[in-house]
């Protein structure tokens, strides 16, 4: 299983969603690596449910410049895009494996893949 998927969010320019498949947080991965293939230049939202579960840091949002994230405009956001929250419930309902197989308490599981 990959660490994360990338999928363009249509509804907004410039921007992808970075869902987390594994407790290993995508953010440091792209910090790391130096490189944002994906886009140049524009807004990543990382929904880290996997990691903390439906709590006020689920959702995070980086800025990139030229391929690279931008740490200093890491940010917590509380006010998700609808767009967003869609794209994300229909990813984990039609892969259930990736909550099944995290450490999420059972509760928030359920809510993830059922709500």
């Amino acid at each position: 299983m990959r660490k994360y998927n990338v999928l363009k969010v249509d509804s907004l320019q410039d921007c992808f969603l970075v869902i987390a498949n594994t407790c290993e947080n995508p953010i440091n991965d792209l910090l790391c690596d130096g490189d944002v293939s994906f886009i140049e230049n524009g807004n990543v939202i990382f929904d880290l449910a996997v990691i903390n579960g439906i709590n006020f840091n689920r959702f995070i949002q980086v800025t990139v410049e030229s391929h690279r994230l931008q740490a200093k405009t890491i940010k917590i956001i509380s006010d998700v895009p609808t767009s967003i929250l869609e794209i994300s419930e229909k990813y984990f309902k039609t892969h259930k494996e990736v909550i099944q197989q995290s450490s999420l308490p059972s509760a928030t599981k359920y809510l993830l893949t059922n709500a």
